[in-house]
């Protein structure tokens, strides 16, 4: 089972403070010299948490209240990881579709693993908040349907097709990825889906070589996988697709320092190094393939911290 690193492109997000350019790549090289496989990014402009909170009927705490967070730009950011790391992958966890035309978003990546010899996983997803989308002017109606259209621009376009296509929200004609990247097949598409409904569930069946299941908002521990595994595999079968064919990705939050989660609903995995270790394997006993793991603290001390867990996992 491979081993990732969520990297710190938030504001606030590494350790209360908010990493520039210059630290988020300082952190990336530090988390491939202590044997990370992966570095992964988000895919947010601007939000207000509090909104979001209250949209879903939960109460904001105070210190929320009037409070708006971004994130860098995450496929520029890509890039620069692409030629500031040598052998670790880079991925999007992940990008909202409905942010960027499919067929350039399709041409970006290819780029980017160009740049990276071949290290890059495109991850994508409908999008989550609804005041990021109201802000820069993206329409937040519909998002599934536009999600669906997308993909079938990108999928068919990542594996060097022309594809010519005219949809409700998204058109092409005879879009094709020139000059093509490192990869002959194309390299591999990702979909994050943080809900169960059957919809996405079923675009992860159709599309997806890898499904991501993000835990880093609830219990990240593997007894409260085991449902939402259950569910995507069954997915999989209703839809044709052979399970065992789906790279399975989780992304659980861990706390290896002992530094409390922001959130009383976050239940991160915790304790010693040996004991987290030990926690990392029952996923993988669970058959999940990798692990992008975001540490609490998300600064330096947590990525020692966890670099720790790392050796005690392959030890």
């Amino acid at each position: 089972m491979k081993i990732g690193i969520c990297l710190p492109t938030e504001t606030e997000a590494m350790g209360g403070n908010t990493a520039n350019g210059t630290e988020v790549l300082r952190l990336a090289r530090l988390a491939e010299d202590a044997g990370f496989d992966s570095a992964w990014v988000v895919d947010h402009f601007c939000y207000s948490a509090a909104a979001e909170m209250e949209a879903l009927g939960a109460t904001a705490p105070p210190d929320l209240v009037g409070k708006i967070y971004g994130a860098w730009e995450c496929l520029t950011m890509c890039a620069a990881l692409a030629r500031e790391t040598r052998h670790m992958e880079i991925g999007t966890l992940v990008i909202n579709t409905g942010y960027r035309n499919p067929a350039l978003l399709a041409r970006m990546s290819e780029t980017i693993d160009e740049l990276s010899a071949g290290r890059f996983i495109l991850g994508v997803g409908a999008g989550d908040f609804f005041t990021e989308h109201d802000t820069f002017g993206y329409p937040w109606e519909r998002r599934v349907s536009r999600f669906e259209e997308a993909l079938q621009i990108i999928r068919p376009m990542l594996a060097g097709e022309h594809v010519t296509f005219d949809g409700e929200f998204y058109s092409t004609q005879g879009a094709v990825n020139l000059p093509r990247g490192p990869r002959p097949d194309g390299l591999p598409l990702l979909i994050g889906v943080l809900g169960r409904g059957p919809r996405m569930k079923r675009l992860v069946a159709q599309y997806a070589d890898q499904w991501n299941c993000w835990m880093g908002s609830g219990d990240s521990h593997a007894s409260a996988y085991i449902k939402i595994r259950d569910d995507m595999l069954a997915a999989c079968e209703e839809h044709g697709r052979d399970p065992e064919s789906l790279v399975r990705h989780v992304t659980p939050r861990i706390s290896p320092t002992g530094v409390a989660p922001t959130s009383p609903d976050m239940n991160p995995l915790s304790g010693t190094a040996e004991e987290i270790a030990e926690a990392l394997h029952a996923f993988k006993d669970l058959g999940v393939n990798h692990i992008s793991a975001w540490p609490h603290p998300n600064n330096e001390e947590g990525i020692v911290a966890l670099a720790r867990v790392l050796e005690h996992f392959r030890s």
